[in-house]
């Protein structure tokens, strides 16, 4: 059998050989743009997912913020002057309100206009004489008449860290007279860990950041 040679300088091996590069580049090139289209549309779905995932975990925490200043206005509406005079009293007051005791795992205070505290649940906090207009949640309240959400911090008397909600009393007449306090210990078992305590995914987790400060406030990894 006669084989003839194969003729590489040949035009028509030339045409073959070129079409068979275009061919394989093309292949390749496509590969590649639609791989990168892929990654991109990947990134973008996990990016809308997270964004989703987080601005829900993000509702929730704010639902559970305006529940416990919703629970401190209610019971500063019921604090008259009369109540707020007679510390005896006041104390009771606030030992009897059962709907205190949950939401607030570091208990709740009540200050006169000069920001020192009068009454205190627990009484063990040992927060009673102690003024605390040097913070700005408390100027809110007692100078402005917000209710406030403080910036996080450390304790005055705890030495842990906390970020407290304060609320104004007021009188008849709508005048600022003292504030109500709650207290959350970053450091126990508070409501903001049932939120992200869980992490995301396998490796995932969350951060709560005080904006102004960009302070993290607590994390799923402590």
């Amino acid at each position: 059998m006669n084989w003839q040679p194969f003729q590489w300088r040949s035009l028509k091996t030339r045409v073959t050989l070129f079409t068979l590069v275009i061919f394989v580049v093309g292949i390749w090139a496509l590969a590649l743009y639609a791989g990168r289209m892929l990654r991109e549309d990947m990134q973008r779905m996990l990016g809308d997912q997270q964004f989703s995932t987080v601005s829900f975990v993000a509702a929730e925490i704010n639902q559970e913020l305006e529940t416990r200043l919703q629970i401190l206005n209610k019971v500063a509406g019921i604090i008259s002057p009369a109540i707020l005079g007679n510390p005896p009293t006041l104390q009771a007051l606030l030992e009897e309100r059962l709907i205190l005791r949950g939401p607030f795992n570091g208990g709740t205070f009540v200050t006169g206009l000069d920001g020192t505290a009068i009454a205190d649940v627990p009484r063990t906090a040992g927060r009673i004489g102690i003024n605390y207009l040097d913070r700005a949640s408390m100027v809110s309240a007692l100078k402005e008449g917000k209710a406030t959400i403080g910036r996080p911090g450390i304790g005055k008397q705890q030495q842990v860290p906390v970020f407290v909600m304060a609320v104004p009393i007021r009188d008849a007449q709508g005048t600022v007279i003292g504030a109500l306090v709650g207290v959350t210990y970053l450091s126990q078992a508070n409501f903001i860990d049932k939120h992200i305590a869980n992490p995301y995914g396998k490796t995932g987790g969350y951060l709560l950041e005080e904006p102004q400060g960009r302070l993290v406030i607590t994390a799923t990894d402590r």
